[in-house]
């Protein structure tokens, strides 16, 4: 993808869904879950969720919200929806955010290595090649291993290899939870990935010299499509 390519404005328009005006806080978009509301969800990407279920993951979420826990936009290009996910647990450096309807999405230093409850869902990935790359700043050839379920439940392994090139500075705008905006220096990262049958970008906007991933459009598998995601970052930060 060329500097100012389809994809990386695809990015871009997605983001600016939650600068109006601002974030309107965190809470503002928290109330359309990855299944949930109609116009502006992020409905249709998966199978709809038992009531019971649903009412359960919206009491965690309120819990999570409550207690300020670290946050996410989330849009799904299919569907060209938002919403706010919340950080539920880390545990193994994989951190899992989780929708106010109980889809959850794991990252690892925010690279997307699993999804549940999106449909075709990325049970696990190994990125340490990716990751190992995109903390030291560098650019490369990478493999990176995705696993999926599919539509018999089972799980299927695939090999991709990829190249990491940067594509120079990105200056972006992040929310903070009362709905300020702020700018951040960033430095654009693509991977571009291959398997026998399969093709993606990612892009990772990474900032310096910190190398936290603070805003990327990650592939989650070919029934959930692209993701972009994008920090909401604490006043103090």
């Amino acid at each position: 993808m060329i500097r100012g390519g389809r994809k990386e404005v695809t990015a871009t328009c997605a983001a600016s869904v939650w600068r109006s005006p601002a974030l309107r806080g965190v809470a503002a978009l928290a109330c359309c879950g990855l299944l949930g509301c109609a116009s502006g969800s992020v409905g249709g990407v998966g199978a709809p969720q038992p009531r019971d279920v649903r009412s359960k993951a919206q009491g965690r979420y309120a819990q999570l919200l409550q207690a300020g826990a670290p946050a996410l936009q989330v849009a799904v290009e299919k569907t060209d929806a938002t919403t706010i996910v919340l950080r539920e647990v880390s545990r193994g450096g994989v951190d899992t955010y989780l929708s106010s309807d109980g889809i959850a999405l794991k990252l690892r230093r925010g690279v997307l290595v699993g999804t549940a409850g999106l449909g075709g869902d990325m049970s696990g990935s190994d990125v340490s090649d990716t990751l190992a790359l995109l903390g030291a700043g560098q650019t490369g050839t990478v493999k990176r291993f995705h696993t999926f379920l599919n539509g018999e439940n089972k799980a299927i392994t695939r090999t991709y290899l990829c190249l990491l090139g940067e594509r120079g500075p990105r200056s972006i705008q992040v929310g903070t939870r009362s709905g300020a905006l702020r700018t951040v220096a960033t430095t654009l990262v693509a991977e571009e990935c291959r398997s026998l049958d399969q093709s993606f970008e990612n892009l990772y906007w990474v900032a310096r010299p910190s190398g936290q991933v603070v805003q990327s459009r990650q592939w989650a598998g070919d029934f959930a499509g692209m993701v972009v995601m994008r920090v909401v970052v604490e006043e103090s930060q």
